[in-house]
């Protein structure tokens, strides 16, 4: 069970690791071109860098007095210059070599001469190179170095294969079996064993999944300022080429390139290669750009075997560009001649233009007096535009006045004609039961029903009754008159404060007496003798009501007596 938490813990570590790396180069490939040719402009700045670099090893082999002390700074020298310049790093290999020989260490003297060997196959010393490896005794070789053996095999057979001519296929063959032979010798540790593995894949149907992840992983995790760097991020681009992933393929060999430029590496095969990307995208100044620096780098170095291959390559950058540059100028030249045409046009239409704005201001002047004279005429008719305009304005004022008053005056007599027909009918009913009244109270004398009278004359229902019928009347000829009265009147109030009535009920006395402001009676002595009320219970309602409305309490009065669209008589 432990085992396999710990294989999940793992993989969960393995897939992390993956999207991080996979995150650090998510920038698509013009972003690090950018990058590149800002390094480009700064090659005395990083030369300076590899220099200051060199004396630092430099002052460390003067303090060296030990002979291993002596080996080890001479071989740091060596390798610095390895990939800056050949005759430098030679002259410290072969102090190296002199020291492991003089001291009688075989694996020293071995390290040194495969070094050597190496630094003679990429100067393109080849057969030089080859006597080199001569020199070494294979059977003899500690475990740890037959990788080193078996891959400058690789490098110098590569090499033979491709500039040395005669017969190449034997030359790929022993390149194939000394990449068979380091893949049975190399170990997962070694700093090199990913390079390799890449070499051995490409070209092949081998496949291993687990490279690519490996390589972008390492890269993430590193400073990108080495050689070995530098190695992953062209295997990597190179694998990528192998997949037909060309995004990749040109992001990671501008890294590569990249790594090289910021480390002064004269020994620069990324960027060369980089440039026939460029020049296959038709981006000439790239290509023309990153060859000339291979070139100038390789002959530094020198690396002759560069030097040629990058030969083979310049010539067709260097035509595109001078015919780029041709078509450049031809444009230019075409360009120049639309110029010079358009100016003479130019001239001649400044000139024309010249002769019509003299005319046009003799023109001009001959209008100004004119518009003078016309803006004259047009202010005096301006001014009696605004007077009648003026007048037009007061003429809708009266006139709107007028409209007003008028609908104030046929609801006001509308609303006479309505309550004098209510209150002759009111006062014929009331004439009709005080007629009622009185014979009833006679019949009740005549036959001595005293008592009967007393009971009749002390009923205060009477007067409740005929009260409520007097409230019925006037409330059902207001609502005549004024239908919307009582949503109107609600609309003035708070939502959960407004006024319902009962069921029968078509006002109440709140109602009853804001119906009465409507009127035109404000006054609550009035509206309580109206209602046959106290003046106070008056007060009392109106104050309660005005604390209800969502209106200011000072216009509410003024509000209600607006409210209710009166129904017209019909024509």
């Amino acid at each position: 069970m432990q085992k396999l938490i710990f294989l999940h813990f793992i993989l969960i570590l393995s897939l992390l690791s993956t999207a991080n790396c996979n995150a650090a180069f998510e920038r698509d490939a013009d972003y690090y071109i950018h990058t590149l040719d800002s390094l480009l402009t700064r090659q005395s700045d990083l030369e300076r860098d590899k220099l200051i670099r060199i004396a630092d090893i430099n002052d460390k082999k003067r303090n060296a007095s030990s002979v291993f002390d002596r080996f080890m700074t001479n071989g740091l020298l060596a390798e610095e210059y390895s990939t800056y310049r050949a005759d430098s790093a030679l002259k410290y290999i072969d102090i190296s070599l002199d020291l492991a020989e003089k001291s009688g260490n075989e694996e020293w003297t071995a390290r040194t001469l495969i070094s050597k060997a190496n630094l003679l196959t990429s100067t393109g010393l080849l057969n030089e190179a080859s006597e080199v490896m001569n020199r070494i005794n294979r059977e003899r070789l500690p475990e740890e170095l037959l990788p080193d053996y078996y891959g400058e095999m690789i490098y110098l057979y590569s090499h033979l294969g491709n500039y040395a001519g005669g017969d190449t296929n034997e030359y790929y063959r022993r390149e194939r079996a000394y990449k068979d032979s380091i893949m049975s010798v190399i170990t997962p540790s070694h700093p090199d064993y990913l390079w390799y593995k890449g070499w051995d894949i490409l070209g092949t149907d081998k496949t291993d999944p687990s490279l690519i992840p490996a390589l972008r992983e390492r890269l993430a995790s590193s400073k990108l300022n080495s050689r070995r760097d530098a190695k992953d991020a062209y295997i990597l681009s190179k694998l990528y080429e192998w997949q037909g992933d060309k995004e990749n393929f040109k992001k990671f060999m501008v890294i590569s390139s990249i790594i090289d430029v910021k480390t002064a590496n004269a020994e620069i095969a990324s960027l060369e290669e980089l440039a026939k990307i460029m020049f296959e995208e038709k981006q000439i100044d790239h290509a023309y750009t990153f060859i000339n620096y291979s070139l100038n780098q390789a002959r530094d170095f020198p690396n002759r075997v560069r030097i040629l291959s990058i030969t083979k390559t310049i010539d067709k950058i260097n035509l595109a560009y001078q015919e780029r540059n041709r078509m450049q100028e031809k444009r230019i030249r075409i360009f120049l001649t639309l110029v010079c045409i358009l100016a003479v046009i130019l001239i001649a239409t400044v000139t024309i233009i010249i002769i019509q704005n003299k005319r046009l201001k003799r023109q001009r002047s001959n209008l100004d007096e004119a518009n003078k004279r016309l803006n004259q005429h047009l202010e005096q008719l301006s001014t009696a535009q605004s007077q009648l305009a003026e007048a037009n304005g007061k003429l809708q004022e009266l006139n709107q006045s007028l409209i007003a008053k008028n609908d104030e005056l046929n609801e006001a007599n509308y609303v006479k004609e309505e309550y004098i027909g209510y209150i002759f009918t009111i006062c014929s009913n009331y004439i009709r039961k005080l007629e009622e009244f009185r014979k009833s109270i006679h019949v009740k004398a005549v036959t001595r029903k005293y008592k009967a009278i007393e009971e009749c004359t002390s009923d205060s229902n009477f007067m409740k009754d005929e009260l409520k019928d007097f409230y019925n009347s006037f409330d059902s000829v207001f609502l005549h008159i004024y239908p919307d009265f009582v949503k109107d009147f609600n609309s003035l109030l708070q939502p959960d404060k407004q006024i319902t009535t009962k069921e029968g009920e078509l006002l109440n006395t709140e109602l009853r007496i804001y119906a009465l402001v409507r009127l035109g009676i404000t006054d609550s002595v009035k509206i309580a003798e109206f209602l046959h009320c106290s003046p106070q219970t008056v007060y009392n309602n109106r104050f309660r009501v005005r604390n209800k409305a969502i209106i200011p309490k000072e216009n509410f009065a003024e509000t209600v007596r607006t409210l209710g669209k009166f129904m017209e008589r019909p024509s």
